[in-house]
């Protein structure tokens, strides 16, 4: 039970924080919201309450709780003495029970839980742990005690301690305790781990010698306070207050915070008097933090608070009055569309996006007068955060996505395509540096069976070549498109080298067939197109040339699915002059619905500038594309038109279910920000009509501004139910790459 004391606050009720107040820079709701049962006891009614949650390194969740079975009636009762020292009442009384802190696991997403232990203890109260208990990164979890709940055990520490499990929870280990019990006792309510590795503990602490006090005293006495430890838990630094010198008092030992992305702690508090929650934020400094001002919020209480931050960037406020959302550190809150939760929520968010809530079914109840369970609460997160700039044909200024993030930091380019059983392959590579300025660049591939929702960890696949890129036929055969740097440990060649890889076994075995210039061009670097285009009639088609000028250039055709190919096939680009290839400057393949063949080509801007519109470019990033078309399959290219701007590149086409078309593409260093942009146009019979001017989409703006460039790519697919799934990387505020996927779908067009 969760024991108010007696004292009356002594704040002034300030409402500071607004709900729903202005409109802020994205709109957030929840989605696929459900919940089930996860666990009852034994017995019924059930008695099962105060829980923990966290996921594991591995991505298993756990939860914990505390269970008490046995007879409602004719139990033996408390001493008086005991009764008198914790406040109890004798309702409440847990003398006589079984008592046990169960945990359980899942490794599949919460569908099925196995239990892993259940650890006894006996005590008049009904809980002294589960709610502050949490994994580290090393993967030994941490929980916190209070002590002074186990009157029953003389040798245990009657003031708060922390226990460390390595294995699982199978066994704990012995009290740790994190401030002198010769001067204080403290309740230990939060155990949270910081971007930085760094760990908070969050107690309620007064400056009382442990176990020479009544609960009620303590209560009196005690301030929220954070504890920080910089080596898992072992060591901690002294108790800073979390609220202001000037509003010390009227605290109870409830609170939560929450990081921000500018490192302060956004924290809600618990009043004992009080129908609302109270709220601050505590300014980082170095490495502590300051408190500021503490005032009334409109969020109604509801216990002991929870907060969340989630990766799409607003901060939960999760409780059994409802869901809020915050991203203005706590100026204005937002409520979500989906039902309060269970009772003493605990939260979390999966790599897949999932926010996850556990609690108990009942409230703070006696023994035996509720039939208590544990549940679990899901939804995902969507943001109305893709803004469509200088929209005219579009009906709304911001779509709403779900993004997905994906492998590890550093990884780097994602090409994302669709199998014709519906499952999604994505490819990525990773940059290893090795001594004398060689690198290694493994190939990566992420599975999803779900639309882009979760994904597999990283196959590291045995291909050689950079920026590996996907093209799916429609029987099912896959093909990678990339290219060895010369300076790859494996490159044997002495030149940088295209090479086409084919499996036809959704990925699992493959075949590699490098591109040579020895005999054509020899030691030039080779490059092909990066998709292979498969006609109307089923015939493949892959550009491939040799850098230094002239070509050659030649177009690979195949009649059999790419089992072999005829690679005597030349090609002339005209109106084309550069030391750079033709196909080999990521130029993308496409036929339109008369069989005339488009090169969108990618350029060397000095070479060959936009029309009327000069540029003295500094490096690659200021590249644009030209269009170039084909009336005879590939033999020969005209030069059209440019298309799009400088310093947009990676283009690709996607023929939409609603028989319009999608480009994809990305800006890079000259048009911040810098990420994957989409225009919606128009199939003709001849080719395609798309207006850079209007309704922009700005599917990845991830890249802060003033951040290097960090990838972008931004194919897309679609999938049965209409939703649209692009692939990109970006550059973080880590200065890293990262992975990501968005699933959005386009409106349409207004009359």
């Amino acid at each position: 039970m969760r024991l108010s004391s007696s004292w009356q606050p002594v704040l002034v009720a300030l409402s500071l924080f607004a709900l729903a107040g202005p409109a802020t820079a994205n709109d957030f709701s929840a989605v696929e919201h459900k919940r089930q049962m996860v666990y009852h006891s034994p017995q019924k009614p059930g008695y099962s309450c105060w829980v923990g949650a966290w996921i594991m390194p591995d991505g298993d969740l756990m939860t914990c709780f505390t269970q008490a079975t046995g007879p409602v009636d004719g139990r033996p009762k408390a001493p008086k003495e005991v009764m008198d020292l914790l406040s109890w009442y004798p309702q409440y009384d847990m003398t006589g029970l079984e008592l046990a802190n169960v945990h359980l696991r899942s490794s599949d997403a919460g569908k099925t839980w196995k239990q892993v232990s259940a650890d006894p203890f006996k005590t008049c109260m009904n809980g002294v742990t589960g709610e502050a208990q949490s994994v580290l990164p090393d993967g030994s979890i941490l929980r916190g005690v209070f002590g002074l709940y186990l009157p029953y055990d003389k040798g245990l520490p009657k003031t708060g301690y922390l226990q460390r499990s390595t294995d699982g929870t199978k066994t704990w280990g012995k009290p740790e305790l994190f401030l002198d019990p010769e001067k204080f006792t403290a309740w230990p309510r939060r155990i949270r781990t910081l971007r930085d590795g760094r760990v908070l503990l969050l107690a309620g602490v007064a400056p009382l010698p442990a176990g020479k006090h009544t609960r009620i005293e303590f209560s009196k006495r005690l301030q929220p306070m954070i504890l920080i430890s910089s080596d898992k838990g072992r060591t901690w630094s002294k108790p800073l207050l979390a609220v202001p010198e000037d509003q010390r008092t009227g605290w109870t030992e409830e609170f939560d915070v929450a990081e921000l992305d500018n490192g302060d702690l956004l924290a809600i508090y618990r009043r004992e008097n009080d129908a609302k929650r109270w709220q601050g934020v505590l300014k980082k400094a170095d490495r502590i933090w300051i408190p500021g001002k503490v005032g009334q919020t409109v969020l109604p209480h509801s216990g002991q608070p929870e907060l969340l931050k989630t990766r799409e960037g607003p901060v939960l406020h999760v409780a059994t009055s409802g869901i809020h959302w915050t991203s203005d550190a706590g100026q204005t809150w937002n409520k979500l569309t989906v039902p309060g939760t269970a009772y003493y929520p605990r939260s979390v968010q999966s790599k897949d996006g999932r926010v996850i809530v556990f609690g108990h079914v009942g409230g703070d109840d006696a023994y035996g007068k509720v039939d208590q369970s544990i549940v679990m609460d899901s939804f995902r997160l969507v943001a109305a955060d893709i803004p469509v700039t200088n929209r005219k044909s579009l009906p709304t200024d911001k779509l709403t996505c779900e993004r997905i993030p994906l492998g590890e930091s550093d990884d780097y380019k994602p090409c994302i395509a669709l199998l014709p059983s519906g499952e999604l392959l994505l490819t990525a590579f990773h940059q290893h540096n090795r001594d004398g300025n060689k690198v290694l660049e493994q190939t990566l591939l992420f599975r999803s069976k779900d639309g882009g929702k979760n994904w597999s960890k990283a196959e590291q696949l045995d291909l050689l070549g950079r920026e590996p890129y996907l093209t799916v036929l429609k029987d099912g055969t896959i093909f990678i498109t990339g290219h060895l740097l010369a300076n790859d440990v494996r490159n044997q060649w002495g030149y940088t080298c295209g090479f086409l890889h084919r499996s036809t076994d959704g990925g699992k075995t493959w075949e590699s067939i490098r591109v040579e210039s020895e005999g054509i061009k020899a030691k030039a670097s080779n490059h092909t197109t990066r998709n292979v285009l498969q006609l109307a009639d089923g015939t493949l088609l892959l550009g491939v040339d040799y850098d230094d000028g002239d070509g050659p250039y030649v177009m690979w055709r195949s009649k059999d699915s790419g089992k072999t190919w005829d690679k005597t096939g030349k090609c002339e680009p005209k109106d084309f002059k550069s030391k750079y290839g033709f196909f080999g400057g990521e130029t993308w393949l496409w036929q339109a619905k008369s069989g005339k063949i488009w090169a969108l080509a990618r350029v060397d801007s000095v070479e060959l500038p936009i029309k009327d519109r000069p540029i003295k470019a500094k490096n690659d990033q200021a590249d644009h594309f030209i269009l170039f078309s084909s009336k005879d399959e590939g033999k020969t290219f005209d030069r059209i038109r440019d298309f799009g701007d400088y310093g947009e590149m990676y283009m690709s086409l996607l023929r939409l279910q609603d028989n319009r078309l999608l480009l994809t593409f990305t800006v890079r260093d000259l048009k911040p920000p810098l990420g994957v942009r989409a225009l919606v146009g128009t199939e003709t019979d001849d080719g395609f009509e798309f207006d850079f001017s209007k309704d922009r989409i700005m599917l990845d703006t991830r890249t802060p501004v003033g951040k290097y460039q960090g990838g972008g790519f931004g194919p897309t697919v679609q999938l049965k139910d209409g939703t649209l799934v692009t692939s990109y990387s970006y550059r973080g505020d880590d200065d890293k790459t990262h992975l990501e996927v968005v699933r959005w779908k386009v409106p349409a067009f207004t009359k």
